[in-house]
């Protein structure tokens, strides 16, 4: 890699600051030490190239900048197949020193059975049951059990 490249990333990363506005209080000034600029078209591109060496796993991966989202075809092997890929993906997680959330992760299951309308899966992670959440939020939309988006449509729409 260039130095010129490493140098560029160093100046991005290094030396920042914030503060935070709650009402009429501001907070002192703090020195951020983890993560990635918010808002930086180039933080998804970098945590991109940090995390292209992804686990394989039996789920379908899709990723948009540090959501991932693992899926499964068929309603039979989402929980084993899912505990299992969490597995994987915790241990990746570890060994690149990023920190998979518990309170973060849901699961949810997206299907036209109504019979099955009221089922929870249950996934682990690091031995945490994970939070089922029949309306999920990713990338900002609020997705429901069959993706009609009513409940996205209806917290968005104009009063």
């Amino acid at each position: 890699m260039p130095h010129w490249f490493v140098r560029l990333i160093e100046l991005f990363l290094r030396d920042r600051r914030f503060r935070v506005h709650i009402g009429d209080d501001t907070s002192a000034w703090r020195t951020q030490v983890n993560g990635l600029p918010h808002g930086s078209v180039l933080s998804p591109t970098l945590f991109n190239l940090y995390t292209n060496d992804l686990p394989v796993t039996g789920s379908r991966k899709f990723i948009y900048a540090d959501d991932i989202c693992l899926t499964k075809k068929r309603y039979a092997e989402l929980e084993c197949c899912l505990s299992s890929d969490m597995v994987h993906m915790a241990s990746y997680c570890h060994l690149w020193w990023l920190k998979p959330s518990s309170m973060k992760t849901v699961t949810s299951v997206f299907h036209l059975l109504n019979t099955s309308a009221a089922r929870e899966l249950r996934v682990h992670m690091e031995g945490q049951q994970l939070r089922h959440d029949p309306y999920p939020v990713y990338l900002g939309v609020t997705l429901d059990r069959t993706l009609s988006y009513r409940q996205h449509l209806t917290k968005t729409k104009p009063e």
